[in-house]
């Protein structure tokens, strides 16, 4: 079979097997303007496959003087290659002339005749490998623009022939050094003018580009790659070049370019670019047809997002599909005729589907279907207004089979508020009941119970028969898809603890401390807030609070401010680090790498802060201005202090250690100063900084 990147006169030719056709066809090729050569490349290849060798050697023989007579020396370096490849005993001549036109094409190298010199072509048992070697080398000459697997892109700034190795620099302190055995399998040559090109060598002109046209730089970028790619390897390629707190404004106006296409789902959706609108445009409406429904409902979106031509393409395959799914998956008629909506000529159509979907049918098995969130919200919504009569039982009934904590808190408040508790107390009774089949709406009914707007309903429940259910959610495999939202019932002010401090008696408490206490998955740090909770716990007749020294508390702007540091940590130093870890292991023996060992202590140091910080961002509780009781000095007061002689000392206040400064006379609630103060009231005497004083008032902070 003719290879179709010919010309029909080419193909014809050799399909017909007329030789000289071909010879008057090659000459008239010479002629042209440029030289066709990597079409005269195959007519030769297939030449030597049809047995017509002599013809095929001669025939390359006038291409290589062609191309050297009119000094297109790359174009002759590529011919005499294979001439010389294919001959079996190649004459001085052929081998000089390949190495002037060698010399020629790569006059530009640095290390051109460093190369050669340890790669020689004259002289050679073996001549075309001593070329193929010095063309690879050549290829990552010093100064040369190249990409690191998995460390990124560089420039090759040391080429050491003896020892068989190159060095990159990668932004980092020391270059990165790679031994020939690895070079062809972890360095690729950037080609001149693509983006990871020019981000090495044209970085400043390449970021302006990128932070004023996101779409066409996005286009430049995976024109770069002979694959499509996940969007994690475009963030990569636009590190440095881009603010990652501008990512998402950037992708949102890059993805905007008419020649992007995507392919797969979720994690795995890959991008490319096509060669132009129209053929991106044909390729997303191939892929309608051979991906699953709801895939093919996100491609028909991309499409009608792309203009009404290409709207009008994706409205015939959503017209047929909506045909079928209104008999098989009244969810998926819905999420059809939902994007209907947005072809122009198609909204009336789409919202008479709409409305018959919502008054005709089962509406479980239409909600059921309806895996948008936003669409499903919407549903219940015209569910209500179209079924006045019904829609509190589907509500009600609804509760049961929603796992979307946003959507529960809006069906709850909805029957709540109209009227409807009788219901919502039937549904809640029965996820507490059968809580093992209903695992994500306990773990939303126990969040949200502790809360003061919460439905009566809700609230009710929070009482000490829970604790008996709470320890499955942190073990049966039933809860493994919320599992650590139920790990985090066991935190301060959260549903366990209030349980025990507020309703439970000491036999309970000490019942669910146990059995929370077998459980591995949890948490040191709760498990000491549930030990100390029982502490406390002593009936509901007389019952302590909890001692405020004890407790782990926080402003809104400092526990903010803390998970800023976090962010820091993990995002930025972290990373930062761990590259640099890389880089100096490269370096080779690692017993005397100074460097390699300063860094791990660093990241070790790193690591074990940002653990710190989320284990305590775990425990704290907020602590809101102007909420604290000030019948006695507590956590978040301001006490003020007067004396019969001498001036007083300035007022206090105590907080949280995050929150703590001592020149602002703020003071941590795990000091001794604080500890001395807690339960004082307006009055009593105290000793503060020496100085014997009395209370003279207490205000909230």
């Amino acid at each position: 079979m003719v290879q179709q990147s010919l010309s029909p006169a080419f193909q014809q030719a050799l399909e017909t097997e007329a030789w000289e056709n071909i010879e008057e066809l090659w000459l008239e090729s010479l002629d042209r303007k440029p030289i066709p050569l990597d079409e005269l490349l195959e007519v030769r290849r297939l030449l030597w496959k049809a047995g017509k060798k002599n013809l095929a050697r001669t025939l390359l023989e006038l291409l290589a003087e062609t191309l050297e007579t009119v000094e297109n020396h790359e174009g002759a370096l590529k011919a005499l290659k294979e001439l010389l490849r294919l001959t079996d005993k190649p004459q001085a001549a052929l081998i000089e002339r390949l190495l002037s036109s060698l010399r020629k094409a790569r006059a530009d190298k640095i290390s051109l005749e460093a190369v050669l010199k340890k790669h020689p072509v004259i002289g050679s048992r073996n001549p075309f490998e001593e070329v193929e070697a010095a063309e690879t080398w050549l290829g990552f000459d010093v100064g040369s623009a190249v990409e690191v697997r998995d460390q990124g892109v560089g420039k090759v700034v040391e080429l050491n022939l003896e020892l068989g190795n190159l060095k990159v620099d990668l932004g980092g302190k020391r270059p990165v050094s790679i031994p020939s055995g690895a070079i062809a399998r972890f360095v690729r040559p950037l080609d001149k003018g693509s983006f990871l090109y020019r981000k090495v060598m044209e970085f400043d002109s390449l970021a302006e580009e990128v932070k004023k046209d996101p779409s066409g730089s996005l286009g430049h970028l995976l024109e770069g790659f002979e694959e499509p790619v996940p969007v994690a390897t475009i963030k990569a390629a636009l590190e440095n070049l881009l603010p990652m707190s501008s990512w998402s404004s950037w992708w949102t106006k890059a993805r905007k370019n008419p020649r992007i296409t995507s392919s797969g789902s979720g994690s795995r959706l890959l991008y490319s670019i096509s060669s132009s609108e129209e053929d991106a445009i044909d390729s997303l409406v191939g892929d309608l047809e051979t991906l699953e429904p709801r895939a093919a409902l996100k491609t028909a979106k991309t499409l009608i997002g792309r203009g009404q031509r290409a709207a009008e393409r994706a409205l015939d395959y959503l017209q047929r599909e909506l045909a079928g799914a209104r008999k098989n998956d009244p969810g998926l008629a819905w999420e059809i005729a939902s994007l209907l909506r947005s072809i122009s000529g198609a909204e009336e159509f789409a919202e008479s589907t709409l409305i018959e979907l919502v008054s005709e049918g089962d509406a479980s098995a239409l909600l059921a279907g309806i895996q948008d969130r936003g669409l499903r919200v919407e549903c219940l919504e015209r569910l209500r207004s179209l079924q006045p009569d019904r829609w509190q039982e589907i509500w009600a009934g609804w509760l049961l089979e929603e796992k979307t904590g946003s959507v529960l808190q809006m069906l709850a408040e909805g029957l709540d508020e109209a009227g409807y508790e009788n219901l919502l107390d039937a549904s809640l009774e029965s996820i507490f009941r059968k809580h093992l089949q209903h695992p994500q709406q306990f773990i939303w009914a126990c969040e949200h119970m502790v809360e003061e707007t919460s439905p009566e309903a809700l609230k009710r429940r929070m009482r000490p028969s829970l604790l008996e259910k709470l320890p499955d959610a942190f073990s049966r495999k039933e809860f493994a898809e919320v599992r650590s939202r139920a790990k985090a019932l066991l935190e301060a002010g959260q549903v366990a603890v209030r349980i025990i401090l507020e309703t439970a008696n000491p036999q309970q408490a000490q019942r669910f401390a146990q059995r929370v206490s077998r459980i591995d998955s949890v948490d040191p740090g709760q498990l000491r807030l549930v030990e100390q909770a029982l502490r406390q716990c002593k009936g509901p007749e007389s019952r302590e609070e909890l001692d405020p020294s004890l407790l782990f508390v926080a402003s809104t702007q400092a526990i903010e401010a803390k998970r800023a540091e976090l962010r820091n940590l993990l995002e930025k130093e972290i990373p930062i680090t761990l590259k640099g870890i890389q880089a100096a292991a490269a370096e080779g023996d690692l017993r005397e790498n100074a460097e390699y060992h300063q860094l791990r202590s660093k990241q070790e140091l790193l690591s074990a802060k940002a653990a710190m910080i989320q284990e305590k961002l775990r425990q704290v509780l907020v602590l809101e201005p102007g909420k604290a009781d000030t019948s006695r000095v507590n956590i978040g007061c301001v006490v003020e202090f007067e004396c019969d002689e001498g001036d007083a000392p300035e007022a206090l206040s105590i907080l949280g250690a995050w929150d703590a400064d001592l020149s602002k006379r703020i003071y941590a609630n795990g000091t001794e100063l604080a500890k001395k103060l807690f339960g004082c009231c307006v009055g009593d005497e105290v000793e503060v900084e020496g100085k014997k004083v009395r209370i003279a008032k207490i205000s909230a902070w």
